[in-house]
């Protein structure tokens, strides 16, 4: 007998638990019960649905990426090729490389040249506020995404699978700046790498 995945037994519970939330939620403002009561009910019922709805998503997307995994892989021999040299082994492991980033390319790469509303991207994380961030991250990786405004809605689109590696110099800064905590020596260790520090 297959073994279940753990995700669907997940989604079985966590969607009871939204259904309830949202039935109690339109019963509440069919009795035009107080503000007080209304707004609680509305954002428990948020909550529980934001999380059910994340479970949802991700038995929706693979697992693994390949072209995710590959598109950084290639970013990471670039950063090893122009940079390495002047840092030690393993030292410039690029950042943004983690299964959130990957599954927000999975959303993105599902819908090519396509734009989707930053809401959308959201359900990846239950509504959390820093998706929208972590998603511009990937372009700091030199992916091709782009995010705009579309009748008043933020959207992002991947447009293509081209990298560019002009952001290079940017990444190293950042990771410089993550493991090095004095600023002369971030400052001396960027300009040893031929890298400026103003930017």
């Amino acid at each position: 007998m297959p073994e279940q995945d753990p995700l669907e037994g997940e989604w079985k519970n966590l969607k009871t638990d939204a259904e309830h939330a949202l039935q109690t939620l339109f019963h509440q403002i069919d009795k035009n019960v107080k503000a007080q009561e209304l707004f609680e009910a509305y954002t428990y019922a948020k909550r529980v649905t934001a999380d059910a709805l994340k479970v949802r998503m991700l038995m929706h997307l693979p697992a693994e990426n390949p072209k995710f995994r590959e598109l950084y892989s290639k970013v990471q021999d670039e950063l090893d090729a122009r940079y390495g040299q002047f840092f030690p082994d393993g030292f410039l492991k690029a950042p943004y490389g983690d299964q959130l980033h990957e599954h927000l390319f999975s959303l993105l790469q599902e819908s090519l040249s396509e734009p989707i509303e930053a809401a959308k991207l959201r359900i990846v994380t239950a509504d959390g506020v820093h998706t929208e961030r972590r998603t511009r991250e990937l372009r700091e990786l030199g992916m091709d995404v782009d995010w705009y405004k579309e009748n008043g809605i933020d959207v992002y689109v991947l447009r293509s699978f081209d990298l560019t590696f002009d952001v290079l110099p940017s990444l190293v800064r950042t990771i410089v700046r993550r493991k090095v905590k004095s600023k002369a020596d971030q400052r001396r260790i960027l300009e040893e790498a031929g890298i400026p520090t103003n930017e």
